[in-house]
Formats: C-alpha cells, sequence, structure tokens
C-alpha cells in the first residue's frame, strides 16, 4: 500500500497525522484512546484501533485535499 502524506501537526518526527492510500482510503495516525469510558462507549471490535487527532488537522486535509 503506498502512503502520501497529506497534512501532519509537526514538521518532523511522530505526531498526528493524515495519508491518502493508493486506493483512495485515509490514514489516520494519533495519539491513542486508552480511557476506558470512551472505549467502552465505542464498543470497539478487535479488528479497529481509535486515535485521537487535533480537529485543526482534519479541518486543513479536508479544505486542502478533499474539497
Amino acid at each position: 500500500m503506498k502512503l502520501t502524506e497529506l497534512d501532519s501537526e509537526c514538521e518532523t518526527g511522530p505526531c498526528p497525522t493524515i495519508y491518502l492510500t493508493d486506493t483512495g482510503e485515509l490514514i489516520v495516525q494519533g495519539f491513542k484512546v486508552d480511557d476506558p469510558e470512551a472505549l467502552a462507549t465505542m464498543q470497539l471490535p478487535e479488528s479497529e484501533s481509535a486515535v485521537r487527532i487535533p480537529v485543526a488537522l482534519l479541518k486543513r486535509v479536508a479544505r486542502d485535499h478533499l474539497a
């Protein structure tokens, strides 16, 4: 799978980032959700995980890459 970085919260190093795949999907890198109450609310299946990203990052990607 080929990834293209669309936007990130920092210049270098690992941080919240949104990628576009060569199959037209988005991949989100963010902070792991580990709050028990939030996880219970989401009821994630084993095949899924949840991450947190800043709203500003999503807004920039939507404005600059998905419009």
